[in-house]
């Protein structure tokens, strides 16, 4: 339609016939071509026919434009629906301000067919922008449909990318657990690895085992044939045994002559005795003073004296060297009949000392072993026992001394133990003669420092 308007007015521009008088100038119609035109009318009329032209280009691009205009609108949507009316408009101003100066040429005497022809060619124009307009409207709706679609494309898009980005989350997420499976897998054929190195060990093992098996039922029945061997022994033994046991009747005939006490006038030695209730044990035996036997000897500290109640009750040491009788002998013995105590002391620059009690006596365990009586003092080292008399004899683990809450046995050794010490002979053995707690009797030597070298205590039957 912008074609055929820019037809009609190149038509009019080289058919219309327009007149013009002037005071001294003759009248000019222009008919076919410009060359019949006088010069005048040729000047006057140029510039029209360049407008005209001016007016077909500008229609051309006008409809190339809004071509275009439409075009880019529905694929890309770069022209909206306001220019493109405005576009309409504008053409309209223009049209408009042409048919003014078309109205001014008609003033200058355009002849009426012109005029007709340009009301004519107005109307067309008319037509021609009312059915523009209409398409207008046509696309106004299209376009409306088209940004609706549009909408709901970029509504569709943005429902896409949050699905994306959920998907990409999901992703990462499996991706995560993907790899943690595979370090878990890796651990697991690790783990199986070795599980199946370990299998095969102990696949090796129990091979093994199986041919120790096997060894040991041939061992087995080697031992069912020991054991065939054995039982005879048995019996060979059960008659050993009733051998023995007739013999050890008769050793206990010959254990119930021997003596309770080393026997007078014997020297020195290691000699059996044999107290009712108990069996017999071997005791040291002295001749100086004769028939007594030894209880107790302190002579190099090579023995512990530092002993428990059990051990100090049983006895301990060598019989040879340094050693301790036992309460519970001592009990029978000193019970059984009436004994003396002699006791030696020496000191580590060579002096002697002896102290003599002529009727020693201890209690039994229920007692607690107490020192029941000493008799008669006679000697020169002074009489340090009296004050133990009727005391019960206390050790490290058994305090039974007469001081409340502490034991003097744990610092001055086992003995029979007052308030304090006046002496004690089981106290700790310092081989210079010095130290505090050591082997102590204080008639003799005072002082609590020194400690004697050599003791030994001993007990003979009494002469009634």
């Amino acid at each position: 339609m912008l074609r055929l308007l820019s037809y009609l007015l190149g038509l009019l521009s080289v058919r219309g016939v327009i007149g013009f008088n002037s005071k001294d100038q003759s009248s000019c119609v222009l008919q076919d071509e410009p060359k019949q035109c006088g010069s005048f009318c040729l000047t006057t009329l140029s510039p029209l026919f360049d407008h005209s032209s001016n007016i077909r280009k500008r229609l051309d691009a006008i409809e190339a434009g809004l071509k275009a205009g439409f075009d880019s609108r529905l694929k890309q949507e770069l022209i909206t629906k306001e220019d493109f009316a405005n576009s309409i408009h504008a053409l309209q101003a223009k049209l408009d301000a042409r048919f003014d100066r078309m109205e001014e040429a008609r003033t200058i005497q355009i002849t009426a067919d012109a005029n007709d022809d340009l009301k004519s060619q107005v109307n067309t124009l008319n037509d021609t922008i009312q059915k523009l307009e209409s398409q207008l409207e046509i696309s106004k709706g299209q376009i409306k449909s088209k940004e609706d679609i549009l909408n709901v494309k970029e509504e569709q898009i943005q429902s896409q990318h949050e699905h994306l980005k959920n998907r990409d989350e999901l992703i990462s997420t499996l991706t995560t657990q993907i790899n943690a499976i595979n370090e878990t897998k890796s651990e697991i054929n690790d783990m199986l690895k070795m599980s199946e190195g370990q299998i095969k060990i102990k696949e090796d093992i129990l091979k093994v085992k199986e041919e120790q098996i096997e060894s040991q039922h041939e061992h087995l029945k080697n031992r069912d044939e020991q054991i065939s061997d054995l039982r005879n022994q048995i019996k060979l033994i059960e008659k050993t045994k009733s051998e023995l046991y007739s013999q050890l009747s008769d050793l206990h005939k010959y254990y119930d002559i021997l003596p309770d006490s080393c026997p007078s006038g014997s020297p020195n030695g290691i000699y059996q005795i044999k107290l009712r209730g108990l069996e017999a044990f071997k005791v040291p035996c002295a001749t100086s003073p004769p028939g007594y036997t030894v209880i107790q000897r302190r002579i190099d500290g090579s023995e512990n004296f530092n002993r428990t109640w059990e051990e100090y009750k049983n006895g301990f040491g060598n019989v040879s060297a340094e050693f301790f009788i036992g309460l519970e002998k001592l009990h029978r013995m000193t019970e059984a009949r009436p004994h003396e105590l002699y006791i030696k002391l020496g000191n580590v620059n060579g002096s002697t000392g002896y102290a003599h009690y002529d009727d020693f006596k201890i209690g039994s365990e229920e007692e607690l072993y107490e020192l029941k009586n000493l008799g008669n003092y006679s000697g020169e080292a002074g009489d340090s026992l009296k004050y133990s008399m009727n005391q019960k004899f206390s050790t490290f683990d058994r305090d039974n001394d007469n001081i409340v809450g502490f034991n003097s046995a744990s610092f001055f050794g086992a003995w029979w133990q007052n308030i304090y010490s006046k002496s004690s002979l089981n106290g700790k053995y310092f081989k210079d003669g010095r130290g505090w707690g050591g082997i102590y009797w204080q008639s003799w030597h005072e002082n609590r420092y020194e400690s004697f070298t050599f003791v030994e205590m001993m007990i003979r039957p009494k002469t009634l």
